[in-house]
């Protein structure tokens, strides 16, 4: 014979967040680039783009690989992209990852940001210093 269970989740203790939810962390990815061109605003300012450059390390005995990768900055970022990058700026973006072929049939990979962090001269001469 067949009980009854109650199918509803058991409740959470006082002081617990609950159950780890990462539906939309799967697909997300953060790269250290520098940019490869200036950075182009679109719609009046409503997005920007940037053609940038992540050099993936290899190993000790291989020389770094550059990977080119297109950046679009919408929301939370476009403001500080258009102010902070320019060509040769180095910066952390985090986002989604998408692959897309262009215009012309060539395959290019595209972060949208959902983060933006803009290194300075003075942080990256003070991280090669030390």
């Amino acid at each position: 014979m067949k009980t009854n269970e109650s199918k509803t989740s058991p409740a959470k203790a006082p002081g617990t967040a609950g159950p780890v939810r990462r539906a939309h962390s799967i697909n997300t990815t953060i790269l250290e680039l520098n940019a490869a061109t200036d950075i182009r605003s679109h719609d009046g300012g409503k997005w920007a783009s940037v053609f940038a450059i992540h050099n993936k390390y290899r190993g000790r005995d291989k020389p770094a690989k550059a990977v080119p990768i297109s950046v679009k900055f919408e929301n939370n970022t476009v403001a500080y992209a258009i102010a902070a990058i320019k060509k040769g700026t180095h910066f952390t973006v985090g986002g989604t990852l998408d692959f897309d072929k262009g215009e012309e049939g060539r395959d290019f990979y595209r972060i949208n940001a959902d983060q933006l962090t803009v290194h300075s001269r003075k942080q990256a001469a003070a991280t090669d210093a030390a």
